[in-house]
């Protein structure tokens, strides 16, 4: 019997643990911050897109220059700053598509930044500082919405507003008729961009703008980008970068030199004839046998004379000694010593033979070529 109380015992346990677990904590959803999408981090105006598709104005992007060659007549289009890219001919054809019936959204470029569009659209900017808050804008309807338009300029228009947002400094956004269309110029199209066109009535606002003129479709002008190769391959193979460099830091690591004494060169399997010839000379030098290498190299340069000079031989020797005194720039006194060096001798008289006989093979050898 008390072998099944300790299991008993600790089955309740757990019983009363899973009721009070159910009773004490209820299970219910929870909202959980994600971070932007790679196609919201793209397009800052992705939000503004779809809810203007919701809304029954479909929505398209223009996403290189050419795209503005094309823009759909009567419709809106929405254009933010850093427009340098449009040369003179392109803002020629907008401004003559928003005179045949377009409705123009544009923002305004940085205080100091040129704004041909807005020259050639005679709205004129001015330095200001940003609001502190949203402003409130009353529209012709009666409505008063909260907007947040933080630009760091002020607007004036050449045309009557339809309708001015600002305060006392002066107007933030203006709209007004440009031909049979309608210019939206605003400071900064802020409220409309993805992280805050739900805060506020910034959705309610921009909705009211695209219905200020009637228009089948939507198009968002995005500033075209630079295609970069590194750009590329850093946002979609950054871990195939990674293991290449490490691998190719590793092979050079490996192949490259270790720094350490310097290894002895291999000996050739067989020695040069210089290397015999070096050994012979040592071998009579320290033996003593100075008088045959001295004999040895005075016979060999004089018979390189008598190749050159067949007659050299059959000379008197006072004609020899002139010859080769001539051949070689030296004294007849010194010409002499040397045909006559024979035995032994002193170290320095040796060098001066054999320097002598080097010499006449050199003056030789020069004389051929």
């Amino acid at each position: 019997m008390r072998r099944w109380l300790l299991p008993v015992a600790l089955l309740a346990l757990v019983a009363i643990g899973v009721i009070w677990f159910l009773s004490a904590f209820e299970q219910v959803p929870a909202r959980e911050w994600v971070g932007p999408s790679a196609e919201a981090r793209r397009n800052p105006y992705l939000a503004a897109e779809r809810f203007s598709a919701r809304m029954g104005l479909p929505a398209r992007e223009l996403r290189a220059l050419p795209d503005l060659d094309g823009l759909r007549p009567a419709s809106v289009l929405l254009m933010p700053s850093r427009r340098q890219a449009l040369d003179a001919r392109r803002l020629d054809e907008l401004v003559a598509w928003v005179e045949a019936g377009g409705h123009l959204i544009a923002e305004a470029e940085l205080i100091g930044v040129a704004d041909p569009l807005f020259d050639e659209l005679g709205v004129q900017r001015s330095a200001a500082a940003p609001p502190a808050k949203p402003l409130a804008v009353a529209l012709p309807d009666g409505r008063t919405l909260t907007v947040s338009l933080f630009g760091n300029a002020v607007l004036e228009a050449d045309q009557p507003a339809h309708l001015r947002v600002g305060g006392a400094e002066g107007s933030r956004l203006v709209s007004f008729s440009h031909g049979r269309g309608m210019v939206t110029a605003a400071s900064s199209l802020h409220f409309a961009r993805n992280a805050v066109i739900g805060a506020h009535d910034n959705a309610e606002f921009f909705w009211h703008l695209l219905q200020l003129a009637p228009a089948p479709e939507l198009q968002v002008y995005l500033r075209p980008e630079r295609l970069s190769l590194w750009a590329f391959l850093r946002a979609h193979a950054a871990p195939v970068l990674t293991a290449t460099a490490a691998l190719v830091a590793l092979w050079l690591w490996r192949v490259a030199p270790r720094f350490g004494p310097v290894a002895p060169d291999v000996p050739p399997a067989r020695r040069r004839l210089l290397d015999h010839l070096r050994a012979s000379g040592r071998y009579y030098w320290a033996s003593g046998l100075r008088a045959k290498l001295v004999s040895a190299a005075r016979d060999a340069a004089l018979r390189r004379v008598a190749r050159v000079q067949p007659d050299f031989v059959g000379a008197p020797a006072e004609e020899r000694a002139a010859r080769l005194a001539a051949l070689l720039g030296i004294t007849p006194q010194e010409a002499h010593r040397f045909m006559a060096a024979d035995g032994a001798m002193r170290g320095e008289e040796f060098i001066r033979i054999v320097h002598t006989a080097q010499r006449i093979h050199f003056v030789l050898e020069k004389g051929k070529r």
